[in-house]
């Protein structure tokens, strides 16, 4: 992967200006520091930094197609390039570097606006055809690689991240309280909303047709389609050879390179299931990497020596002291572009800071196991809230309708209730604003998508789009990932995988309480039983309770801060910290919401940045 940007004039008479790309590509050259290029067109300019991986020597980008009408620029991995590359070879197209994303330019002459369809891989692309008039921007199915765009005095901007937007003259920088509302009330911000108003995230399997002086047309081209009926029992033994074969495959696919490719070790099933597939079947000199965070309970380290034992790769090892997660809270902000509610993305920083410095440049992860095959709690929940509807409020209910399609399923958190609390938190001038910029003033997704649907399958695809694309592949996947010019890839993430899981019955994820049924099945006599037998364990990292009590917590949140934007309460903040400092407050983990770390970070941001609200 790599960092792309670029600029589209729409109104049909401006060529946009190089040196401007060159600044835009200088913000991000983390994501890329293996060169750079700058391609200007009539109507467009294409920045790209590189990460090298395949064709270290002729795979530049921007590629063109034989005449030079179709140019493009990609971050990302085609995973299924080999395929397309001999099939586009068969029908006469001509290939000028050996790199995987060459093949796009000549799919797209191939198929046009469906040629996305035809990849599996994690990208984002911008595409300008000079004889259709038009550029496309495409994202790929899952939202593994994002990005970014505004439309500023007729002109489109785009990039990998929305600081390299902010180069550009005229873009304004202001907060987006939608934003800051999102993460209050789910896992992180939603596409297509950011923290920086007026810019926009490409949705997870989208594009944007762009053309001049005509609206911006915005296209799903992919979405995880689970069926309303209970698909058809092929029974225990095909499923968990099916997915043997299909994990083999993804995570074969994704050690393709002409680099080191590593992988991470939680300790925990997801993770182990892909470091003992590549020690099993794959292993040729990968190295492993792994973060010890907490103590006691919350120390996975003996897990994490399990694996590393059973795979023998070449191991790098760092144990994360607290500390570090607030001295680093800083520089995790700025990649971030986003406020958070956990610290673990600072425990993602410094591991991906671990693997900058070994011979890896990409790393596998178990990312996306825990969204398809049941992982966390709530899916357990589900089984029994028959016993929570006589509790339920009419006010709960009419927005858990409009949220979920559902008036009895509720995603985490009681959203009337948590409201009290945050009415408090807001400043004065905005509580009489929430509904301007209220998180559930409609749902995040389209319920359409998960009318009928089990609660399983339901819940499914809102962690997909709320708790995965934007969050944990965006601000603490991605972005964390490239700051130390690391690519992280995912196998469970597979497009072909996705597709065979989209059609299992239900009981081979969720068995009674046992989640993750049908991977547990698949990694037996592959991964350790100790692995395989152990409870989930959710990740978690300090919170602000911990923060606070420290001698220098008083400094944290001071009022001069909180009133300088005049998004929190300062008197509510000054109180909630006073409740945090008591000996015997403690933060139940993943359950309760981290308002201090909000206001903090959300802060943060801002000072960052320069944003005004």
């Amino acid at each position: 992967m790599c960092g792309i940007c670029g600029m589209f004039d729409i109104t049909g008479r401006r060529r946009p200006s190089s040196a401007v790309a060159e600044a835009m590509l200088y913000a991000i050259r983390h994501r890329g520091p293996d060169g750079q290029r700058v391609l200007a067109l009539d109507q467009a300019v294409l920045g790209f930094n590189r990460l090298s991986f395949l064709d270290l020597d002729g795979g530049m980008q921007p590629l063109q197609n034989e005449d030079r009408t179709v140019s493009m620029i990609c971050n990302g991995e085609i995973f299924n390039y080999r395929e397309l590359r001999e099939e586009l070879l068969a029908k006469g197209h001509v290939f000028q570097t050996k790199t995987d994303v060459e093949v796009i330019v000549h799919l797209y002459e191939e198929c046009g606006l469906d040629f996305p369809k035809r990849l599996n891989g994690q990208f984002a692309i911008a595409l300008v055809d000079t004889k259709e008039n038009r550029m496309l921007l495409v994202r790929d199915q899952i939202g593994i690689c994002p990005l970014f765009y505004t439309v500023q005095d007729g002109t489109v901007i785009f990039a990998s991240e929305i600081k390299a937007i902010l180069e550009a003259p005229g873009v304004p920088r202001k907060l987006n309280l939608k934003a800051v509302d999102q993460l209050m009330n789910y896992p992180g911000v939603v596409s297509p909303n950011t923290f920086f108003r007026d810019i926009w995230s490409l949705r997870a399997g989208h594009l944007l047709e762009i053309r001049p002086n005509q609206e911006i047309r915005d296209i799903e081209f992919w979405d995880m389609i689970y069926p309303q009926e209970e698909p058809e029992d092929l029974g225990l033994d095909y499923y968990t050879e099916r997915l043997r074969e299909l994990m083999k495959q993804a995570i074969a696919r994704r050690l393709v390179a002409d680099v080191p490719i590593g992988f991470y070790i939680s300790g925990g099933l997801d993770s182990s299931i892909v470091a003992c597939f590549i020690g099993k079947y794959l292993l040729n000199s990968y190295y492993s990497f792994s973060a010890e965070i907490g103590s006691g309970d919350l120390d996975e380290s003996r897990f994490q020596k399990i694996i590393k034992d059973t795979v023998h790769s070449q191991h790098y090892s760092t144990k994360v002291a607290e500390e570090e997660i607030w001295e680093n809270l800083s520089a995790v902000i700025y990649h971030a572009e986003s406020g958070v509610k956990e610290s673990y993305d600072v425990a993602a920083f410094l591991l991906s800071g671990l693997v900058r410095q070994s011979p890896a440049k990409a790393v596998l992860t178990g990312q996306g196991s825990d969204e398809f095959f049941c992982g966390y709690v709530g899916y357990m929940l589900d089984q029994f809230r028959f016993m929570q509807r006589a509790s339920m409020s009419e006010e709960e209910k009419a927005a858990n309708e409009l949220l979920w399609g559902d008036p009895y399923f509720r995603y985490e958190r009681i959203h009337p209730e948590i409201r009290k609390i945050q009415r408090t938190l807001y400043s004065k001038d905005l509580r009489g604003e929430i509904d301007h910029f209220s998180a559930w003033a409609e749902s995040p997704i389209d319920v359409n998508k998960v009318k009928g649907l089990s609660d399983q399958r339901r819940r499914s695809y809102i962690d997909y789009k709320l708790r995965l694309s934007d969050h944990l592949l965006g601000e603490h996947g991605d972005r964390m990932f490239f700051s130390h010019s690391v690519e992280g890839r995912h196998p469970f993430l597979d497009a072909e995988l996705l597709q065979f899981v989209a059609q299992m019955p239900d009981k081979y994820k969720l068995n009674g309480t046992n989640e993750k049924y049908i991977l547990k099945k698949a990694g037996k006599g592959i991964v350790p039983d100790e692995i395989l037998k152990r409870k989930k364990f959710p990740f978690q990292a300090p919170g602000m309770s911990a923060m606070v009590k420290k001698p220098s917590g008083h400094i944290v949140l001071d009022d001069s801060i909180i009133r300088k934007y005049n998004i929190f309460d300062a008197d509510a903040i000054r109180d909630m910290k006073a409740m945090y400092q008591q000996e015997d407050f403690k933060l139940m983990g993943a359950y309760d919401i981290d308002y201090l770390l909000i206001a903090l970070t959300v802060t943060m941001l801002c000072e960052q940045f320069h944003l005004s609200v």
